[in-house]
């Protein structure tokens, strides 16, 4: 009786991840010795980042993570956070009621010398305090 050996399925790398992967791979073929990666390919890379994130890009080119990243925040670029992407949803939190009772304290001090202080305990459902400062900036 054979033995099934259990086989790793990869995960699907798009096509633009796989072609630049192509590329790199071509490229550290032909280099002589350790030279500096050519500027297109590290816009690649970059580039790359829209889509996936700086860790993914990195591993699969084989760069250094701190470099694809300092060239990405300095291009201006930016890696979507795990989870985020093109269709970014959004979840409503509803925080009306703390479980705990909650605490706050505001001062303030307007150019005049004015001052306010608020301290609140618990559930503010009969003040605003955003209204309160509004009215105390617009006095001052």
């Amino acid at each position: 009786m054979r033995e099934t050996i259990p086989y790793v399925t990869l995960p699907a790398i798009s096509p633009s991840l796989e072609s630049v992967r192509h590329q790199f791979g071509t490229w550290r073929k032909r280099r002589r010795c350790r030279g500096e990666i050519p500027e297109a390919l590290w816009q690649a890379a970059v580039g790359l980042c829209r889509e996936h994130s700086i860790c993914e890009v990195s591993r699969s080119l084989r760069l250094n993570y701190n470099g694809l990243k300092n060239r990405v925040t300095r291009d201006g670029g930016r890696s979507p956070a795990v989870g985020q992407g093109p269709d970014l949803n959004f979840v409503k939190l509803d925080l009306g009621a703390p479980i705990t009772p909650s605490e706050c304290l505001v001062e303030m001090e307007a150019r005049n010398g004015s001052k306010m202080r608020m301290s609140f305990r618990g559930v503010l459902r009969e003040v605003d305090p955003l209204e309160l400062s509004r009215a105390f900036w617009r006095q001052g």
